[in-house]
């Protein structure tokens, strides 16, 4: 299962990621070994936390201690612990009180993060209820409604994160680009062409329409929905880029070259058009120009193995041998470490 990247999950604090989330409820009776468990936590130390948590006798301050324990297993990662400790604490604790809220929340993460989307699902929409401008839920949650194939629910999730209409061109489009990430292709052109339905002047639904089509080898049609983006998209310079790259998978060097070139006036810092430029040119014969921009593109993306091997082969044609021998030498050692 494809769950996508959530930003922040896993590399901060759980202080960090929900503020005030070890700022649980307190009583008079806590033993000040509870305390310094917090500290410990707070200064991302799960395990000395918890060796200190599992000193305090039960059942005194057992809903704070249940929470703690709940935060220090996720900062090691124990989602199913975490669980476990969080299920009993939220039975301990107010449902309107801050601690049975973060209860909430870092049970429906739990379980998305151990890929049970079904189960993360209703705490998540709890918490999209009251915190609706919490975007790693709003996305955990439109990302788990995409895996359980609740189509509908996910764009309405995703159109609350970006603040748009769930019924908008806008949302639709959205809503396609997250199933797209997550292999919903299937799903995100119905969406897509739904969104063309309600605006089909919208930027970027024929260009993401297009990108599948050439995905699945339909180049003719790929370059059609490429030029209807370009002509509603005029400034779009990866639209240009996969154009040409469409023609040059149909070995029209020529047809290619022009695109490319516009994709590299708009945007001079991606080594992509570079690169199938020096393709184009080097199998027109050219190699001065190939050469030229080959050794651009690896300035900018110097451990491209595409680069580095047609490079080798233009300098090969060129006569320079011993250069060439470099080059293809480097591109084996790009290709094995990407293979391994």
């Amino acid at each position: 299962m494809s769950i996508g990247s959530l930003p922040c999950l896993l590399g901060f604090w759980i202080c960090a990621l929900f503020p005030g989330a070890l700022s649980a409820i307190q009583t008079p009776q806590d033993p000040p070994a509870i305390d310094r468990a917090e500290q410990l936590l707070a200064a991302g130390k799960p395990d000395a936390a918890l060796d200190l948590l599992k000193t305090i006798p039960r059942p005194e301050s057992e809903p704070r201690l249940n929470h703690f324990m709940g935060l220090a297993y996720y900062q090691k990662g124990d989602y199913a612990r975490a669980i476990d400790y969080f299920s009993s604490a939220i039975k301990q604790t107010p449902e309107t009180s801050r601690q049975h809220r973060q209860g909430i929340e870092m049970l429906g993460m739990s379980h998305y993060l151990m890929g049970h989307l079904k189960d993360a699902i209703p705490y998540l929409e709890q918490v999209s209820a009251w915190a609706p401008d919490n975007s790693e839920t709003a996305y955990a949650l439109g990302v788990s409604y995409i895996q359980t194939h609740n189509i509908e629910r996910a764009r309405q999730s995703f159109a609350r994160m970006f603040g748009v209409s769930a019924e908008s061109a806008s949302a639709y489009l959205l809503n396609a680009q997250m199933m797209i990430r997550q292999q919903f292709e299937e799903f995100a052109e119905k969406e897509l062409r739904k969104a063309l339905e309600i605006d089909p002047k919208l930027p970027q639904a024929n260009f993401l329409l297009g990108e599948m089509a050439i995905y699945h080898s339909n180049l003719d049609l790929g370059i059609e929905l490429l030029q209807k983006e370009i002509a509603v998209n005029p400034a779009f310079a990866m639209a240009y880029y996969r154009l040409g790259d469409a023609y040059t998978r149909q070995l029209k060097w020529d047809q290619a070259i022009g695109p490319l070139q516009k994709s590299v006036w708009l945007n001079p810092f991606f080594s992509g058009p570079y690169i199938l430029l020096g393709k184009a040119y080097l199998k027109k014969g050219d190699l001065t120009n190939a050469e030229s921009l080959l050794k651009h593109a690896l300035k900018i993306d110097p451990n491209n193995f595409s680069g580095h091997h047609l490079l080798a082969q233009t300098l090969q044609q060129a006569g320079n041998a011993d250069e060439a021998k470099k080059e293809f030498e480097l591109a084996d050692r790009l290709r094995t470490s990407s293979d391994k």
